[in-house]
């Protein structure tokens, strides 16, 4: 594993933690906003918040800390680890879009 390209992909995660945390302040407020949810569907939707976000820096802290122990470059799929958090998160968010509608 090259340092600079590891020290690139955490730069990146850095960034996609910070575009992930407006996409789920503005998804989930205007959402929220304009319908009548649980709370459990709003706890959920304040939990993404900050887990979509945590996902990224998890992902970068566990690629350094891999490089730091000579790992290989197949280390580098921990960056996808917030690719399928924000998945499932868009899939919840499609279910609460599509309730919200009254089912239409």
């Amino acid at each position: 594993m090259s340092i600079g390209w590891t020290l690139l992909g955490t730069f990146g995660q850095l960034m996609l933690a910070f575009y992930l945390f407006m996409l789920v302040a503005f998804s989930a407020g205007g959402l929220v906003n304009g319908g009548n949810f649980r709370r459990a569907q709003t706890r959920l939707l304040d939990l993404s918040l900050f887990v979509l976000p945590g996902t990224c820096a998890l992902s970068a802290v566990i690629v350094l800390f891999l490089h730091w122990h000579g790992a290989d470059g197949r280390s580098y799929a921990w960056y996808a680890l917030p690719l399928g958090a924000t998945a499932l998160y868009l899939i919840y968010f499609r279910i609460l879009v599509h309730q919200s509608r009254g089912g239409r």
